[in-house]
């Protein structure tokens, strides 16, 4: 795969792919025309996407002609660049996106995108096709009735048989698991204040972002390289300054307070996944200090700073080239008996937070490529429902953040 943000991808690294030979794997293939209008060609071309999702996620490069060796038969080297005609990349970008809307399940997102700069008058284009490993697989193809599944091996998509079905749908299980299981024992270990640096009160927000893909395969980031050292930042939650280094676990920000206990951190792990605490969610009567325990939660800014803190680390997701799909949770802890700050006029319907440890469940959505207060919106609204509202009325009715 090239190992850049769909974004930045330019000419340049297309070309790259052709001069140094990178040859096909199991997460890249090259096509020189994009699939034909033919049934058979529908199918052959959603078979191979799929595969893709149900294994470990890849790219298609549709423009590259491959190499043969004197038999004619494929070597899986590039041969040369064959910019696409005969549509404009609109066009062709709009058909794959509809055959796979229509032709797999279930859903599966990708990213496509065309790259320009052959021929004499520089429009000629490639089409980039990346998948990602799904976390809601196996996927089926569907189109006009087939019920097929596929994955990949080193020598290219093969159909699943009924055994290695069953062994996927499980895997699936398995993977969700141990999502579940990496958040309860990060969890528990907060609420033991069993943290890399101590926080200045128990009453705490706990974001937790989880790059699917890099997570459950346990790729490890290479932080220490040069290309990403100057990138790191992962500021710490609602933070303007602060301290980091690295640790065992990864890389940590944290924002001090004037007795040296930790206001807020943030925490990457060399998987990918984000631990990010805030102490300090909680305040007093008039803005002072929290009594028995018991204060309130400022409704606009805490949603603010999760919308900011979110931001920031789909930023830096970028910039590490890391896609999707990416999970994130929130957590409310030990603020039991407190309530949500909300306008007067809402006030008499506001209750206490009745538990120690509010829960909540997580999103999941395609990449860092997304508009994060609606993403996080579902979140939102089940805070609101742990203080007895029907949803957060920092959104309007169609959905969108407009806090009063």
């Amino acid at each position: 795969m090239i190992q850049k943000p769909l974004e930045a991808v330019t000419k340049v690294d297309i070309d790259a792919l052709v001069s140094n030979a990178v040859i096909e794997s199991t997460t890249l293939e090259y096509k020189q025309e994009l699939p034909g209008n033919k049934d058979d060609d529908k199918k052959e071309f959603l078979a191979d996407v799929s595969s893709f999702a149900n294994a470990r996620g890849g790219e298609i490069v549709y423009g590259i002609s491959p190499k043969v060796d004197p038999t004619g038969k494929k070597t899986g080297e590039p041969a040369d660049v064959v910019a696409i005609t005969g549509s404009t990349a609109d066009e062709a970008k709009l058909r794959l996106e509809e055959m796979i809307r229509q032709g797999v399940a279930p859903r599966l997102p990708v990213q496509i995108k065309e790259v320009t700069g052959w021929g004499n008058d520089g429009n000629g284009f490639v089409i980039l096709l990346r998948i990602p490993k799904s976390f809601a697989s196996p996927h089926m193809v569907t189109y006009k009735g087939t019920s097929r599944f596929f994955s990949r091996h080193s020598a290219g998509k093969y159909q699943l048989d009924v055994t290695e079905i069953r062994s996927a749908v499980l895997a699936t299980e398995t993977q969700a698991d141990r999502i579940k299981q990496f958040r309860e024992e990060r969890l528990a270990r907060i609420v033991a204040d069993d943290t890399p640096v101590a926080l200045s009160s128990r009453h705490r927000l706990v974001m937790h972002v989880i790059p699917i893909s890099h997570f459950l395969n346990r790729e490890r980031l290479d932080l220490t390289s040069p290309q990403h050292r100057h990138q790191l930042s992962f500021r710490p939650y609602a933070a303007s300054g602060w301290d980091h280094r690295f640790n065992l676990d990864g890389f940590l920000t944290w924002s001090r307070t004037s007795d040296e206990s930790a206001r807020s951190y943030t925490q990457l792990f060399f998987d990918g996944a984000i631990e990010a605490v805030y102490a300090d969610l909680l305040r007093g009567p008039q803005g002072g200090k929290v009594q028995n325990g018991e204060g309130i939660i400022a409704s606009i800014a805490y949603e603010k700073s999760a919308i900011e803190a979110l931001r920031d680390y789909l930023n830096e997701y970028a910039a590490l080239g890391i896609t999707g799909p990416i999970a994130v949770s929130l957590s409310i802890l030990g603020c039991r008996g407190s309530y949500l700050a909300v306008d007067t006029f809402m006030s008499g319907d506001r209750h206490p937070i009745d538990r120690d440890a509010v829960i909540l469940q997580e999103v999941v959505f395609d990449g860092p490529d997304v508009d994060v207060p609606t993403v996080l919106k579902p979140l939102f609204d089940q805070v609101w429902n742990a203080c007895g509202f029907p949803r957060s009325f920092n959104y309007t009715e169609a959905g969108v953040w407009n806090p009063r």
